[in-house]
Order: C-alpha cells, then sequence, then structure tokens
C-alpha cells in the first residue's frame, strides 16, 4: 500500500512539474533574466522601433534592457559645436521608461562617428579637452537618472596592444581616456561607467594591454567602473574560447570592475555546414556565452546587438547570410533563442 502511495505521488509531482516547465518555457527572455538578477538587452534603432510593430512588439516582450545602437554616436547627437540633436534619443527613451526597461547610453567617445565641426575646433590639446568635455557632460547631464550605464569609452586599442591613434589620442595622447570617465562621473555620480571593446574576450596582448591601463588608472581614483566584452563572433572561428572569456571576466571582477557582454551577434556566413548544423553551432554559443555572464559574479547581463536578423548591421555591411541573431528575418525564434532561453532557466536554480 505504501509503495503505491509513493508512486502516484511521485507520479502527481512529476505531471505537476511537467505542467510547470511547460508554462515556464512561455515566459519571455527578461522575465526569466528578471528572476536571475541579471538583464538580457538589444541594441536598438530608431526607425525599427517606431515603424515595425513586429520588431517593437518583440523588443519590448523579450528584453528588460536596451542600448541605444546610433543616435547617440556624436555625429548624430551633436552635428553642430552648439547643436545637441535629442529628439530621437528622447523618443527611445521614453520608450523604454514606459516598459520598465534599463537604458545603457552609447557611446560617449569614439575614434569614430566625429563630425565635422570638432575637427575645426579642436586644433590643439586645450582645445580638444574643452570640446570633449563639453560633449560628455551635456550629454550625461541630460539623461542623469535615466541612462544608468554609459559606455564612456569605445574601443581604444588596437589588437597588438597598442593606443589606437584615433583623433582623440592624437589630440590628446592616452589622458583621453580616464578624463573622459572623471567627466561623466561629475554630470552624474551615481551612473555605471564602462570601458567597451571588441576582440577582448580572449587571453591575448590587447586585452592585456587594456586592462593593465584600466586598472592603473582605477586604483589611481579615475571612475572605470566596468569593461564590456562586445562578442561580435564568427562561428567557423575555431579561436573561440569561452573558457578564456570567463577568465577575463573572472580577472577584472577580481579587481573591482563590472563586467557584461555589450554587443553580443554570431555571424553564420563563413561555415559550411548545412544551415541546421550551422543554426545548432550558433545556438551553442549563445547558450554557453549566456551560462558563463549567469555564473560570473561580475557580469550583469547579456545584450544582444539587435534583435532579429533582418535588422542586423551586418546584413548590409557583410552578407544576407550572416544570420547572427535570435530571430529570423521573419521574426522566428532561432535555436539560439532557446539556448538563451534554456541558460537564463538554469541559471535561475544555481
Amino acid at each position: 500500500m505504501q509503495k503505491k502511495w509513493m508512486l502516484a505521488m511521485g507520479l502527481i509531482l512529476f505531471l505537476l512539474a511537467g505542467g510547470w516547465l511547460m508554462n515556464d518555457d512561455k515566459k519571455s527572455l527578461a522575465e526569466h533574466a528578471d528572476r536571475t538578477g541579471h538583464y538580457i538587452g538589444s541594441a536598438v534603432r530608431f526607425e525599427p522601433a517606431f515603424q515595425d510593430e513586429k520588431y517593437q512588439e518583440i523588443l519590448l516582450r523579450e528584453f528588460n534592457h536596451l542600448t541605444i545602437e546610433n543616435e547617440m554616436k556624436m555625429a548624430a547627437i551633436h552635428p553642430e559645436k552648439d547643436r545637441f540633436s535629442f529628439d530621437r534619443t528622447d523618443e527611445l527613451i521614453e520608450l523604454a521608461e514606459e516598459n520598465d526597461m534599463e537604458i545603457r547610453g552609447h557611446t560617449l567617445v569614439w575614434g569614430e562617428e566625429i563630425p565635422q565641426w570638432v575637427y575645426e575646433q579642436a586644433v590643439d590639446e586645450e582645445r580638444t579637452k574643452q570640446v570633449l568635455k563639453l560633449h560628455i557632460q551635456m550629454l550625461v547631464e541630460r539623461y542623469k537618472g535615466r541612462v544608468n550605464e554609459w559606455d564612456v569609452v569605445n574601443e581604444a586599442w588596437n589588437d597588438d596592444g597598442t593606443f589606437r591613434e584615433n583623433f582623440w589620442y592624437r589630440m590628446m595622447g592616452p589622458s583621453y581616456i580616464p578624463l573622459a570617465f572623471s567627466w561623466a562621473s561629475e554630470a552624474d555620480p551615481e551612473a555605471v561607467l564602462y570601458y567597451n571593446d571588441y576582440g577582448i574576450e580572449k587571453e591575448n596582448v590587447k586585452a592585456a594591454s587594456m586592462f593593465n591601463y584600466l586598472n592603473k588608472w582605477k586604483r589611481e581614483g579615475y571612475p572605470i567602473h566596468g569593461i564590456g566584452v562586445q562578442a561580435h563572433l564568427d562561428a567557423a572561428d575555431p579561436g573561440i574560447s569561452i573558457e578564456e572569456m570567463k577568465t577575463n571576466f573572472a580577472k577584472w571582477g577580481q579587481a573591482g570592475f563590472v563586467t557584461a557582454v555589450t554587443e553580443l551577434d554570431i555571424k553564420l556566413q563563413n561555415m559550411g555546414e548545412p544551415r541546421n548544423e550551422r543554426l545548432d553551432t550558433q545556438a551553442e554559443l549563445y547558450g554557453d556565452i549566456t551560462a558563463m555572464c549567469m555564473k560570473e559574479s561580475s557580469c550583469q547581463g547579456v545584450t544582444v546587438w539587435g534583435a532579429g536578423d533582418a535588422e542586423s548591421w551586418l546584413i548590409s555591411q557583410e552578407s544576407e547570410k550572416a544570420e547572427p541573431l535570435l530571430f529570423d528575418d521573419n521574426w522566428v525564434e532561432k535555436p539560439a533563442y532557446h539556448a538563451v532561453k534554456k541558460s537564463l532557466f538554469s541559471a535561475r536554480f544555481k
């Protein structure tokens, strides 16, 4: 009798668990991420966000964190010396706020997307400092308390570990990097300030040089809070290593930095396998990277650089066969979507 009772109870529990798991699978990525204490983010551009209803529906349902992809870059938001163009950014931020999504500002200082007036005005080191400080502080002050994270400096190192000789470096030397963080912090002391770059997901000379400088400046008192790994990856690259990424995140976390995966996409056009195998490889990488972030105490979340393949920057710049994101060009969930969801779900019970 007791054995039958135990078997019956086991069957009931199994059926209840199955129903619970099925119901849980219907939850969005954002709902799962919320329960882990992390975010799952997406880069967003103005036109599709307001012109494509399906895109907006998926964006608002599946993600709890937005990075403004283009509209905050210097040429877009500060096109003339005495004029900021805030309209598009304002609308994107309002959309996020109305849907309880946190916002990442991108990017305050970059060697590209510099408007012509800067070259005309910033003719020596002192005037370059004035131009850059004004730009940073006007932007950060406007969105103080609304944009909680900023990519302050973007892509400042070469692959060989030397400083990238962009305009800011030529005019100010490497000091533009820590100064930018100081100016941003003066404008909003509560904001979390990141350095952001590609190619640093590996244990290489670029990642080592970047970390050594950032750590030195941090110890000197500059408010450099976080390191963002872009992770624009090629599924055909045999050198992708989740273990190396994990090692870097752990090392940076031990030094007092928060970390994040900030621009994740995984392109497929260079793989020769059948499409279903390519998609499976992509899904495994997406799932493993998400799981790595969930396990590393310094990692705040994962941001995918877009949502659907049709909206990806890679389609226009590289190949229509890139297929780098979580949804296909008809907004159908790909295996990568389910792999990310599985990793988020699993993290809830660790």
